[in-house]
C-alpha cells in the first residue's frame, strides 16, 4: 500500500562497518511482515551489492500514524 524505497547510499560511519544504507517506509504491516525485508534485497541487488549478504537490519520506528520506516545496510558487495 504504502511500501517504498525512502533513501539508498553507500556509507561508511566511523562507528559502524557501513555499506549500502537502504531506509524503508511502509505501512505496519508491510515493515513487520517480510514485504520490507523483499524490497531492501531486491534494492541492494539491483544496485550492486549482495541482497542475500551479511546484512543488518534496523529496529522499526513509526513515523505518524500508519507509516513506519526500517533501515537495512547490506555489507557485501557482488
Amino acid at each position: 500500500m504504502y511500501l517504498r524505497v525512502k533513501e539508498t547510499g553507500v556509507h561508511y560511519p566511523v562507528n559502524g562497518q557501513g555499506g549500502l544504507y537502504v531506509l524503508i517506509e511502509g505501512s505496519r504491516q508491510e515493515i513487520y511482515k517480510g514485504k520490507a525485508n523483499r524490497l531492501a534485497m531486491e534494492t541492494a541487488n539491483q544496485k550492486g551489492w549482495k541482497g542475500s549478504g551479511q546484512t543488518t537490519i534496523g529496529i522499526p520506528t513509526r513515523e505518524g500514524i500508519d507509516l513506519y520506516t526500517r533501515a537495512y545496510w547490506f555489507h557485501d558487495r557482488s
